[in-house]
């Protein structure tokens, strides 16, 4: 029989990678017009690292709620704060996501979610998109209480699936999760869908695909694309 050469497990981010954020981005620029919404997710991604950083924890809703305030100079009223950071639990799939869950389940693989939102937020998506029945476990930093990429999520992963580090492969559409994934020892799969070109400072990414569908292959064909 040949070694089977793929990951055993492939763990799948949530948020930008899987769900499309088009409904935040429209419902944050009608509140927010001379705002950037890029700025926003930028802001909440640091107040969340900053918070794990310090050895402090928030889930994702208050870190959203609290950075938009901020951002915005206290400027957006709470019922328009409340209302975009809600878009969050109304997302749709990306185009590519239905055929790269199907790919990794054909290729014999576990699949797994791992998100810096909540497990309930994910599951939620996972049925709106048609695809929970692709999904074995739907995993979430509030269990451990530090926002990706610390090493607690992605150890949380490895030792959810029961396999060694590098049997399992983290698949994203940001290069500085990616970087935390390498780091605790999982292979790495990044989509160029948004960053288009990857971050310097960081390791590269083991294989690489303009959709995820393409990164789930390469994974499995051990060729970059």
């Amino acid at each position: 029989m040949a070694e089977r050469t793929g990951p055993d497990v492939v763990v799948f981010d949530v948020v930008g990678t899987l769900a499309d954020l088009g409904i935040v981005r429209d419902r944050f620029t009608a509140v927010a017009p001379s705002s950037s919404f890029d700025g926003w997710f930028a802001h909440l991604l640091r107040d969340g690292m900053a918070l794990t950083l310090s050895g402090a924890y928030e889930p994702f809703a208050v870190v959203a709620s609290s950075a938009l305030r901020a951002y915005t100079r206290g400027s957006v009223p709470d019922a328009d704060i409340e209302h975009v950071v809600g878009g969050f639990a109304e997302t749709t799939p990306h185009p590519d996501v239905v055929a790269a869950l199907d790919a990794a389940v054909a290729s014999g693989a576990r699949v797994f979610t791992l998100s810096n939102g909540s497990a309930d937020s994910t599951a939620g998506f996972l049925d709106r998109a048609g695809v929970s029945d692709r999904v074995e476990q739907v995993l979430s930093i509030d269990d451990v209480r530090a926002w990706k990429p610390a090493a607690a999520p992605y150890e949380l992963a490895v030792s959810s699936a029961g396999v060694p580090a590098d049997r399992c492969a983290m698949v994203a559409v940001h290069s500085w999760d990616l970087q935390g994934a390498g780091r605790a020892g999982m292979r790495t799969g990044w989509c160029r869908r948004e960053e288009k070109v990857p971050s310097a400072a960081f390791r590269e990414a083991d294989v690489s695909a303009q959709t995820l569908d393409g990164v789930v292959r390469a994974l499995f064909d051990s060729t970059d694309e």
